[in-house]
């Protein structure tokens, strides 16, 4: 209202300064006293009538004032509810997103759940009955229905029993057996070497015979047989006196003691054996032998493969300079274990190394750390063609972040690569466990060219030759259409995938370059799995020690399991060559002492030399089911070390 007042007060004022300017008039002149007053009386109910507009139209005024009062206190409130809405959309969309995500969780783990019951309470033989037909390639049918949850993820990634089982036929027609795989020959039992024949007295059959055979029976006799030499202290004249053995005849020639231990090489052998692999703890151990009626402690048997440890370590240096030749093709991997530190556990890593070139495998422990520095630092300046790793590994130690060059000089002119087979995996996952239909197109790609690699291994072709098949237009058409593939998915918002597939993605684009590095060269591998298998055995032995009771332990685990692989690897037998190896061990000290007792020597003094190392490798003896080899020259072997 002020308001008002005021803008007519300003109106009034601009009409009294355009009246000033003109001159004023007297209307009243030349009236009478009659008209006058007339004119007087005209004026005042003019006044009036006007005085009345000015109300009315104050009071109009006055109500549209109050009208419009009302109408900003409504908009007022109208925009606080607004903004209330705003702010109830804005927390409805945030509960909403938090719901999907939840839901999505949910559905991840009810897959899980489902998964590892079918594994663990399922019907194996159930799980072995093959797929009818119309299921073999219908695994795609539920795609347009499935949205993450649990109610819609496809059955046909879960095995239902209770449907399939009441629907299956009471009875089956028998089918003939398939013969076409079986072997022409059969391997017999038996043993190497001859064997004892007891034959029967015939004079004592009480009648006419008909035919005689001899029926195989194995025997295994376990037993401890402790032996004693006697040794005689004695001097010649002008020497210092000494010990020394002189055997009866009949009697062993040699003391068969092996070096630093009360132990003969054929029961270290045996105690190697049981410990590192078939995976009997040193408690068992120590009990068996104990129930055999031997007094020995854990502690000695331990110390005892330490002995032997020490002669092992000179041949894994040896069999390390021949892995890491120059341009080999190397497969690396880790895998954990727990180490006793004074008054707690911690987790630790050994490492492997394998070259499948050489058949050589090589464990190794560096303070149980899983840094880049740990294969870095054993790799060295060797100078390798090919680097072979799983994701982690290649994260950790391979690209631009490399920062241990100085210790690896060379290592940045390797090829670095990454596993596929841990790609399909967590593309396996994505499939089996979350439902997601969209690893399909990923997982065809990998089939494609692991089909092509049996292919290539069926057919005997050179690296040359695998080289170029693995160049040719198919090869490349695959991997162009999987990378339009991963621009898709990677382009959707990370809503509409589940973390399982997520993962798999991240780690195709991550590592790319290193996963399909293969195709440029024939003799490169395509997966790590040659090193998952050489480092099973040891993850046995740790799920049955549970920890190791020092790093003394994990690192003399690392060069037994070194040997043993490598044998392994060769086709050799390890029992075989772990006898062997401590046997001739043992000869080479009887012979460089003459014959004569000595004390505990050192391993320098047993091994002269390169050609020592060389003709102890598992490929230079002549162990089981392999031929004999001849040792390198000198010269030879020299250049190799």
């Amino acid at each position: 209202m002020n308001e008002l007042q005021h803008i007519i007060e300003q109106k009034r004022e601009l009409l009294a300064r355009e009246s000033i300017s003109r001159p004023v008039l007297d209307y009243s002149e030349g009236m009478t006293a009659e008209e006058q007053k007339r004119y007087i009386n005209y004026l005042v109910e003019r006044l009036e009538q006007a005085d009345l507009g000015l109300r009315a139209r104050d009071a109009v005024l006055q109500d549209f004032l109050d009208k419009q009062k009302e109408y900003d206190e409504r908009l007022s409130q109208l925009d606080n509810v607004l903004s209330k809405v705003s702010s109830l959309e804005s927390s409805l969309k945030e509960k909403d997103r938090k719901l999907k995500s939840a839901e999505r969780k949910v559905a991840d783990l009810t897959a899980k759940l489902k998964f590892a019951e079918k594994n663990r309470f399922g019907d194996k033989s159930y799980g072995s009955k093959k797929k009818k037909p119309y299921e073999e390639s219908d695994r795609t049918k539920d795609k347009d229905n499935f949205d993450g949850t649990s109610s819609s993820l496809p059955e046909s990634s879960i095995a239902n029993k209770d449907s399939d089982s009441s629907s299956a036929p009471t009875t089956q027609e028998k089918r003939p057996r398939d013969l076409s795989n079986r072997p022409d020959t059969y391997n017999t039992m038996g043993i190497q070497g001859a064997s004892k024949e007891y034959k029967s007295d015939l004079s004592k059959v009480p009648g006419r015979i008909l035919e005689r055979k001899m029926i195989p029976v194995f025997h295994l006799e376990v037993n401890l047989v402790e032996e004693r030499f006697e040794m005689v202290h004695y001097v010649e004249k002008g020497k210092k006196p000494k010990w020394g053995y002189f055997p009866v005849a009949g009697n062993p020639q040699i003391v068969t003691k092996f070096d630093g231990t009360k132990a003969t090489p054929e029961f270290l052998q045996a105690i190697a054996y049981e410990v590192y692999v078939k995976n009997v703890t040193f408690g068992l151990l120590h009990r068996w032998l104990t129930d055999l009626g031997m007094k020995v402690s854990a502690n000695t048997l331990r110390n005892w493969l330490k002995k032997g440890k020490k002669y092992l370590d000179k041949l894994v240096k040896v069999l390390k300079d021949v892995a890491l030749e120059k341009d080999s093709i190397v497969n690396c991997d880790e895998t954990w274990c727990k180490v006793r530190k004074y008054d707690h556990y911690r987790k630790c890593y050994i490492w492997v190394l394998v070259n499948k070139a050489e058949q050589i495998v090589i464990f190794f422990y560096e303070d149980g750390s899983r840094g880049r520095d740990v294969l870095t630092n054993f790799i060295g300046a060797a100078e390798l063609k090919s680097v072979m790793t799983d994701g982690y590994n290649a994260y950790v130690f391979i690209g631009d972040e490399l920062s241990t060059v100085q210790k690896s000089p060379n290592l940045k002119k390797a090829i670095h690569q990454v596993c596929m087979a841990h790609w399909k995996a967590k593309l396996d996952k994505a499939l089996e466990q979350a439902g997601d239909i969209r690893a399909l197109p990923f997982l065809r790609g990998v089939d494609f060219y692991y089909k092509r690699e049996r292919q290539y291994d069926a057919e005997g072709l050179t690296p040359e030759e695998r080289g170029k098949r693995r160049q040719d237009l198919d090869s490349k058409e695959m991997l162009i259409t999987l990378r339009q593939y991963l621009k898709i998915e990677l382009d959707k918002d990370p809503s509409e995938t589940t973390p399982y597939l997520r993962e798999a993605l991240n780690y195709l684009d991550k590592f790319w370059d290193n996963i399909f590095a293969f195709l440029k060269d024939g003799d490169l591998p395509i997966d790590n799995n040659l090193a998952e298998r050489a480092i099973r055995p040891l993850t046995t032995q740790r799920n049955s020690m549970l920890h190791f009771g020092s790093d003394e332990g994990a690192e003399m685990a690392a060069t037994y399991h070194s040997i043993i692989s490598t044998v392994k690897m060769q086709g050799r037998s390890a029992w075989e060559y772990l006898g062997k190896f401590f046997t001739k061990s043992l000869i080479k000290r009887i012979e460089s002492s003459s014959l004569e007792y000595l004390s505990v020597k050192t391993l320098s003094n047993v091994f002269n030399g390169c050609r020592d190392f060389f003709s102890l490798r598992p490929d230079k003896f002549s162990c089981q089911r392999v031929q004999s080899q001849t040792c390198l020259s000198y010269a030879e072997c020299s250049r190799k070390s």
